[in-house]
Order: structure tokens, then C-alpha cells, then sequence
């Protein structure tokens, strides 16, 4: 009888990814409590399992990807999801967004973000409404002595809030200002249609722009991630959020609100540069990423989803190897033109 032993394909530039994502666990914990570091986890011993099982036979190896997936996925979901529902979209991400396609290497659309995309279309009220509000940073340590941090009350089952970006669709009048969004220090009431609401800090992930910006600079600079793909990205998205705001600003938020509220600054880092599922020619990343940031304007500003980014990623995925192969076409017919 065999031992049981996983075996990894070992990738420095994945665990280069996954070291960038401890400041941003780190202020989920402070954020949220200890629930978040318990999400992540599941996630990481549901996708490395679940892979496993697909590869075991074949006398494969676990790709060391398989642990940014994980922690991506973990960190896009919010504190209050129960853990089976954690457990079933990280199955459904690395079978149908990964595995189904070959495994590492071969998958069209970032399986994080299909797993994601399962549990937000299975079980919505999970991922739309029920929110957990950041901690206050006056009441340090914060979430680092809860299991998860509840300011106002004791019942988890209680929690029912928009987050910043779903409470300005729905016509709030007071907002967590630039510095809060920036911080992640986005707990508190906010007058909306003339009555005092809670705004909720979304994805465990997602709260602080300056935790994410911190590890998204970081990979950038260890060459873990494209540029071109993260320029391009925020390019396209302030260049429609600007238009839209102007056109209509009573839907399109101002482009600083609607760059630090949600999941932009996450997606732009971390989701768009996923190497295998992005354009890869350098003419094609440029196209692709600005594809994705203005459909995320789009979509964010006239669908029924408050946040875009999800869905305009995984839209983009789709173009990605139509786009690389138009690329590729173009450069071939000039090739002749350029002999002679």
C-alpha cells in the first residue's frame, strides 16, 4: 500500500503571485477576522485536491498554479459565505475552468474567476447582499481577535448591507470617502434615499486599494505580471469610466470612486494578467486589456451587476486567442510587403 503523496510542478512565478497576496490576507484578517484566513484555506485544500485527483492517474504533477487560483478565488468571495459554498465553486473553477480544457497551460478563462462566477450565479443572495462591514481602524486590533468581526451586533445571520459601489446605483447620498476606499476603512452608516444604510466591505480581498496596489507594483516588478496588461487595463477603464461620467453621471460613477470602490484595482493586478487565459502577443495584451476595462464600465454602469469585472474578464478571455490570432494575421501579410 502506497503512501499518500501530492508531487508539484514547481513555478516560481506562481509562488512569486502568492507571496504578493499576504498583505492583502493579511488586512482581510484586521478586516474581517479570522473567517477570511479560513475561506482562503478551503479554497487552497479544495483546488489543490480537486486537481489532484485529476492528475494522479496519469503519474501527473500539481502545477504550483493551482495555489494562486485558490487564494485568487478565496479572496474575490465575501466572509459571510458558508464554507460548502466555498468547497462547491472551487471544485467547479478547477474542473470546468481548468481541467476540463487539459489542465495547466490550456485553459481559456481564469479559473478563479469561473469558480467565482458559479457561486455568483448559484447562490446570489450570498454574493450580493449579504455583507460583512469592514472594522473600524480605531478599534485595532480589530478582526484579529474575532472569528469574524461584528461592530454592531452578534449575528452573523443579521448582516444585510450594500457595498460602496451597489449603494451609489442605488442612489446613496453619502459615501465612504476616497481616503476610506483607499485604506479599506470603509465601516460606518451612509445616508441613502434619505435613510441611514450600511455599507459593507465586499470581497475579503477587495476592501483596501493600498494592500492590493502594494502586491500588484510588487509583481509587476518581479515580471510575475504583464504591464502591458495591467496599463492597458486601467487605461481602458478610466478612458470609458471619464466618458460615461460625463455623458451621464447620475449611472457612471467619477473614475477615482469607481477605481478604488470594488473590485477594479484586484482585477486589474491579479485576474487580467493570469498569463495562460490573456492575450499573448504584446499588441494583442494592449487590445485585450483595454477590451476588458471598458467592458467592465459597461457593464457595471448599465447591467444589474454592481460589479463588472468578473464578467468583463471572463468576456475577454474569450477574444483572447481570436485577438493573438488577428495579430499574428496581420503580421504575416506584411511580411511579403517588407521582402520586397
Amino acid at each position: 500500500m502506497t503512501a499518500f503523496t501530492i508531487e508539484f510542478q514547481k513555478q516560481k512565478v506562481m509562488r512569486t503571485v502568492v507571496y504578493s497576496l499576504f498583505p492583502v490576507i493579511i488586512g482581510a484578517i484586521y478586516f474581517f477576522g479570522w473567517i477570511s484566513l479560513a475561506i482562503v484555506l478551503i479554497s487552497v485544500i479544495t483546488c489543490v485536491s480537486t486537481e489532484w485527483l485529476f492528475v494522479r492517474g496519469k503519474k501527473g504533477k500539481v502545477s504550483e498554479a493551482v495555489f494562486v487560483t485558490a487564494v485568487l478565488y478565496g479572496l474575490t468571495l465575501p466572509p459571510t459565505l458558508p464554507f460548502y459554498m466555498v468547497i462547491l465553486g472551487a471544485i467547479f473553477g478547477i474542473t470546468f475552468g481548468k481541467m476540463a480544457f487539459g489542465g495547466f497551460g490550456n485553459n481559456v478563462f481564469n479559473p478563479a474567476l469561473v469558480g467565482r462566477g458559479f457561486v455568483y450565479i448559484t447562490f446570489p443572495m450570498h454574493m450580493t447582499t449579504m455583507w460583512l462591514p469592514a472594522a473600524d481602524f480605531s478599534q485595532f486590533p480589530g478582526g484579529f481577535v474575532h472569528w469574524h468581526f461584528l461592530p454592531m451586533d452578534d449575528s452573523i445571520a443579521t448582516i444585510t448591507s450594500a457595498t460602496p459601489l451597489s449603494a451609489f446605483r442605488d442612489g446613496a447620498t453619502s459615501l465612504p470617502g476616497y481616503l476610506q476606499l483607499f485604506l479599506g476603512n470603509i465601516f460606518g452608516q451612509f445616508e441613502k434615499l434619505g435613510e441611514l444604510t450600511r455599507i459593507g466591505g465586499g470581497s475579503i480581498g477587495e476592501t483596501s486599494a493600498l494592500l492590493i496596489m502594494i502586491g500588484g507594483i510588487y509583481i509587476i516588478y518581479k515580471k510575475a505580471a504583464n504591464w502591458r496588461l495591467v496599463v492597458s487595463f486601467f487605461s481602458g477603464f478610466l478612458i470609458m469610466q471619464t466618458a460615461l461620467y460625463l455623458a451621464v453621471p447620475e449611472k457612471a460613477a467619477d473614475p477615482l470612486f469607481a477605481l478604488l470602490a470594488g473590485g477594479v484595482l484586484f482585477g486589474g493586478f491579479y485576474m487580467i494578467t493570469d498569463p495562460i487565459s490573456a492575450a499573448r502577443t504584446d499588441i494583442g495584451r494592449w487590445i485585450y486589456g483595454i477590451l476588458a476595462g471598458m467592458l467592465t464600465v459597461l457593464i457595471r454602469t448599465f447591467s444589474l451587476f454592481a460589479g463588472g469585472v468578473m464578467f468583463a474578464i471572463l468576456l475577454a478571455n474569450m477574444f483572447g486567442p481570436i485577438i493573438d490570432y488577428a495579430v499574428n494575421n496581420v503580421r504575416q501579410s506584411k511580411k511579403p510587403s517588407q521582402a520586397n
